[in-house]
């Protein structure tokens, strides 16, 4: 018997022996792996989940749930009344992204063709495990009525990797048909912990995201007469460096912020000024004192980029925001420390994150309604000593890539309890 044969049979009865003592041993029920599977190997862009929240629909609808729809896009919720008490929203996502996967894996989905062209999407933020485990959780609570008393409403959400999502359900005329909520929860899954693990950010942990496009004007002319003309492709290589130092000289060390520019459009060809150039931007905040700050002194340096080339007012940068703002997502400590100690008293694996830069419109439903909420993040990497001496230390594919792919066997069964132990103790403040 080979060391290395030793080693792996060595880990894996001490694993069972863990996973056995923390009663985190049961695997994925078949029901399960078939419905991750399916949604796995269907994804449907943001906006263009109309078979996503189908499945959803008739799925959660068989189990007993009362269905209020059109919630924004194909949002949809369901609805469990169960006699007195607190009203929680559980939230789960349904877009994929326009990536081609490249896992391997046998139940990748197949690249489209529409009208000539390559129609790829791919769940490369896990929003199929996440609605896996939605599902189980429903259906859990709807066979375990008789431990908690109040209302669920179970929310499958459109549209959250564009940041659209959230609002539209808040203004959709429909949500005035649910009942006023008290607490909200959702999670997110991440590669970053070991399967199954949960991990928890009390305040803010993840940030606001605003979208920019900022015009910078110029005049055009003769790519040999430069003189003659107000270059606006090198006063946005000034605007691009100069940006940089609100970051580092305009907040507080403290609170960190992040701007980038994604791309820079302009000009035809190499012997033609163009009259302005665009620049596409995103700008990342956690308090609203920073973002105001930023959105100032973008301004501020702009403006005066194209006064120093001689430029009337009139023709200074203009800034428009898109439409796809997200506010931050602010855990509750309260709720933090309520749900830290149910996962203790369940022996379910705990770890402490810190915050992110990413964006999740989340957010929007705990700004908007100003009710507690809390998004708490499940491990998805499945630990290999052979390849992983040191996880910590390890490169493992990360969300948005064409390679990420969640130990989903290992994560959704306590992910599932997790959660319904969550909203249990919940249910009974």
């Amino acid at each position: 018997m080979s060391n290395n044969f030793f080693r792996k049979a060595l880990f894996g009865a001490f694993l069972f022996f863990i996973q056995i003592n923390l009663g985190l041993s049961q695997a994925i029920s078949s029901v399960s792996d078939e419905r991750y599977k399916f949604l796995h190997s269907h994804p449907e862009l943001s906006g263009q989940e109309t078979k996503t929240a189908q499945f959803l629909k008739s799925t959660i609808s068989e189990m007993g749930y009362d269905i209020v729809d059109s919630l924004g896009f194909h949002s949809f919720a369901a609805v469990l009344k169960n006699g007195k008490g607190p009203v929680i929203l559980y939230r789960t996502d349904m877009d994929a992204l326009p990536i081609t996967e490249q896992t391997g894996s046998p139940f990748a989905p197949k690249v489209k063709e529409v009208s000539n062209e390559q129609v790829v999407g791919m769940h490369a933020c896990g929003h199929d495990l996440h609605m896996t485990t939605w599902l189980d959780v429903a259906e859990y609570m709807m066979k375990n009525q008789k431990t908690w008393k109040g209302t669920l409403i179970f929310l499958a959400q459109s549209s959250e990797e564009t940041g659209q999502g959230a609002r539209a359900v808040l203004a959709s005329e429909n949500y005035k048909k649910l009942p006023v909520i008290d607490y909200l929860l959702a999670f997110h899954n991440t590669p970053e912990l070991a399967s199954g693990t949960i991990g928890f950010c009390d305040q803010y942990a993840f940030a606001s995201v605003d979208m920019m496009n900022i015009t910078m004007k110029g005049k055009g002319g003769h790519g040999a007469e430069p003189h003659r003309a107000v270059d606006p492709v090198l006063l946005s290589a000034y605007f691009v460096t100069e940006l940089q130092s609100i970051i580092s000289r305009n907040l507080p060390p403290n609170d960190p912020a992040v701007i980038t520019v994604g791309a820079i459009n302009g000009g035809t060809v190499g012997n033609i000024i163009p009259s302005e150039v665009t620049l596409k931007l995103t700008i990342r905040s956690y308090s609203k004192e920073s973002r105001k700050v930023i959105f100032q002194r973008l301004k501020e340096i702009g403006n005066g980029i194209a006064a120093s080339a001689g430029l009337d007012s009139t023709d200074y940068p203009t800034c428009d925001l898109l439409d796809m703002s997200i506010p931050p997502v602010f855990n509750n400590p309260e709720i933090g420390k309520l749900l830290y100690d149910v996962m203790l008293s369940n022996q379910i694996p705990t770890a402490k994150m810190s915050p992110k830069m990413i964006g999740e419109d989340f957010g929007v439903y705990g700004q908007e309604l100003n009710k507690k909420s809390y998004m708490f993040w499940i491990g998805t990497r499945m630990d290999d000593l052979d390849k992983c001496p040191e996880p910590d230390s390890c490169v493992f594919p990360k969300l948005h890539t064409s390679t990420y792919l969640p130990d989903y066997k290992a994560t959704i069964p306590i992910a599932s309890k997790a959660i319904s132990k969550a909203l249990l103790r919940l249910l009974s403040n």
